[in-house]
């Protein structure tokens, strides 16, 4: 059967390996190709960041690296039906999973300083090598997503299929599900002045000569992927940065020093190295703007009149639609999913604890900003039935069957199109 390569997998392997990748073409998926060196990458991806390829056995090689290959072969027949459809993916919709992606790989590693360590490059080219598989991870999802929307399945199906699972499934566990509303610190005029006057006396002291900007940088800078390298940012395409800093930076001649610029992460001072057509190489401080007190009590008190209207009749669903900053969940009214008590994040376990389903937190704080929380359900360890989960069941089995059905596709799709498989 010919599997689909999960996002995740495709996602982050394309630049760990590529300057040293071996270039000989070994399948060809109607226009495109898939190079040895994809074969290897994936391979050490499922291998994990501490596993040796030269640990596999020649055997076990040659049978892995075939099944990583159909995968592959698998991925461009669905990237080349999708361009055959003409799906589109919007600029800003590769934008926002790509910073989504960025960010949940900076957590895993723990921060942008160790991710662009681990890659050897500036998170700005990072962004700039991935972003073009990003586009066609997107597309290849949305194919599959045009091909199972029609799906439907019966009672009678539903039914079926409970009776070839019953036996296999586990109870249900304790489980609670939550929503939220997320509001980040809204910066009063007062702190982002303080802040710019930070960077002025910055300003002031690089070019008195009292200290040079890459010690400034190196000492004082809060951007932790270029403060260690002396503020060195690199080489960046136009589109790479926030517009504010490409606006600065552009107009600079080289060698000079910017005033002030304001962005969504700061307050910049930046140099310009080199301008070449529409790259430029760049160094730049970093001041983050600190949220005053009375900054941080207004995002409070927001949030405790969300939690009242939320009390008295107010949709949660649609505050967190229209007002919460969480851009990953409130499309879906502010949904975070099912945790077992083991599961749920470690802030959120005392506002929760002994709340009722329909029940919403007082306002807290993390990391993030000030969140409410909403308990949409509630399950208790029991076994399944059909009866009372049918709704679950239904889930399970549609999913079963929008799978089977499209790998039924894919398999027709790549008797169609033209896939050759090169000798070794």
């Amino acid at each position: 059967m010919i599997r689909v390569l999960t996002i995740a997998l495709l996602f982050v392997v394309s630049v760990a390996f590529g300057e040293e990748a071996i270039d000989r073409v070994v399948a060809v998926v109607d226009d495109e190709i898939i190079l040895e060196s994809e074969v290897i990458q994936y391979l050490q991806y499922s291998l994990g960041a501490t596993g040796k390829l030269e640990s596999l056995s020649d055997a076990q090689m040659d049978s892995l690296g075939k099944l990583v290959l159909e995968d592959l072969i698998a991925q461009k027949l669905l990237l080349t039906r999708a361009r055959q459809d003409s799906v589109v993916i919007t600029q800003k919709e590769i934008d926002r999973e790509l910073d989504a992606r960025m960010n949940n790989l900076m957590e895993q590693v723990g921060g942008q300083d160790k991710l662009e360590a681990y890659y050897g490059m500036p998170l700005p080219k990072i962004k700039r090598q991935f972003r073009p598989l990003v586009e066609e991870t997107l597309l290849i999802e949305r194919e599959r997503r045009k091909q199972i929307a029609n799906i439907k399945i019966s009672r009678n199906e539903v039914v079926q299929f409970w009776e070839t699972i019953k036996d296999s499934l586990p109870p249900l566990r304790d489980a609670i599900r939550l929503a939220h509303i997320l509001l980040q610190d809204r910066l009063s005029d007062a702190s982002v002045n303080a802040t710019i006057a930070r960077a002025d006396s910055a300003r002031a002291a690089i070019e008195s000569g009292s200290i040079t900007f890459e010690e400034y940088a190196s000492r004082y800078s809060e951007d932790p992927g270029t403060a260690a390298r002396g503020g060195k940012l690199g080489t960046t395409n136009r589109g790479d940065l926030v517009p504010e800093y490409e606006a600065a930076a552009y107009a600079l001649e080289t060698g000079a020093l910017s005033q002030p610029v304001v962005s969504s992460f700061g307050v910049h001072l930046i140099r310009l190295n080199e301008r070449t057509g529409e790259k430029i190489n760049s160094d730049h401080i970093l001041f983050k703007i600190t949220p005053a007190a009375e900054d941080l009590a207004q995002t409070v008190a927001d949030a405790e009149s969300l939690a009242v209207r939320v009390r008295t009749g107010g949709d949660f669903a649609e505050l967190a639609l229209n007002l919460s900053q969480d851009t990953k969940t409130a499309s879906t009214g502010g949904d975070l999913g099912w945790f077992s008590p083991s599961e749920l994040p470690e802030e959120f376990k005392a506002p929760v604890e002994d709340k009722q389903k329909g029940d919403v937190t007082e306002p807290f704080r993390t990391m993030f900003g000030v969140h409410i929380i909403n308990v949409t359900d509630l399950m208790y360890s029991r076994k399944i039935t059909l009866e009372e989960d049918f709704s679950r069941i239904e889930q399970l089995a549609l999913t079963k069957k929008q799978d089977d059905e499209f790998q039924k596709w894919v398999s027709k799709l790549a008797g169609e199109t033209y896939v050759e498989r090169k000798g070794s």
